[in-house]
């Protein structure tokens, strides 16, 4: 009896164990889809943000964009005018998902990006192969940040500053709590023909080059009786770099 006791305690601790071992491999199994589903709803929003750019702003990509988008859409991503974006607020209808926070506000925070309800553009993302769905829809919002040419240093009130757009894209895994969060700019093209008591520009149409970037040639002139020829520069168009911001729930 004295053996058996000692047995049968080791026995219960040993069952216990595998029991833990086995939840807890069963909870980073299902961790891990859930990052692959929240991956996935983030690039699909990524993808659709720049397919909706691209037509917006006739900026050729080497994605397969289908996209027809109505006309205040259109109007409202204007890179020159951006009459979609209100500073301190994210837009609803027409611009629906444009967000311009003040400096000191918090863009995610402004959006609701991670939120159940969410000011941002909502799209179907379900994972082909899998019955797994997202506890939250994927979504995406995007903002203007000024761009700065090469050789340029500050623009006078008179000559604004061309603008970039950044998308933010979020994901969800079955659980809401996991959540992906990816980020990229994309630069629209320059507009044939613009002028300011300054500066003239002119804008060769896009090249698209056999490694798949898309280029836009751009020339500048000063309207100063002195100028010299026009100055020229070759700018990259479309998507300009990516990062995975946040991977939440994961730990």
């Amino acid at each position: 009896m004295m053996v058996v006791m000692p047995a049968m305690a080791l026995l219960g601790l040993l069952t216990m164990a595998t029991f833990h071992l086995v939840l807890d491999q069963r909870h980073r199994t299902s961790l891990t889809a859930d990052r692959a589903l929240a991956k996935y709803g983030a690039e699909m929003a990524l993808n659709a943000a720049e397919c909706e750019l691209s037509v917006a702003t006739e900026t050729p990509t080497n994605l397969q964009c289908m996209a027809a988008l109505p006309r205040e859409r259109i109007a409202a991503l204007d890179p020159v005018l951006r009459r979609g974006f209100l500073l301190g607020t994210c837009g609803n209808d027409g611009s629906l998902g444009l967000c311009q926070p003040q400096p000191d506000q918090s863009l995610w925070t402004l959006a609701r990006l991670l939120d159940a309800t969410t000011h941002a553009v909502e799209i179907d993302a379900r994972l082909p192969g899998t019955q797994r769905i997202a506890g939250r829809t994927a979504r995406y919002v995007i903002e203007p940040i000024p761009d700065r040419w090469p050789g340029q240093t500050q623009h006078s009130d008179d000559t604004p500053p061309p603008w970039l757009y950044r998308i933010t894209a979020a994901g969800f895994g079955a659980d809401p709590a996991v959540s992906v969060v990816l980020q990229t700019v994309f630069r629209p093209r320059v507009p044939r023909h613009t002028s300011t008591p300054q500066t003239t520009t002119e804008a060769a149409l896009p090249t698209i080059r056999p490694s798949g970037t898309v280029t836009q040639r751009v020339y500048t002139t000063s309207d100063r009786h002195d100028a010299t020829a026009p100055h020229s520069q070759t700018f990259m168009l479309g998507p300009l770099n990516w990062r995975e911001l946040i991977e939440e729930g994961l730990r």
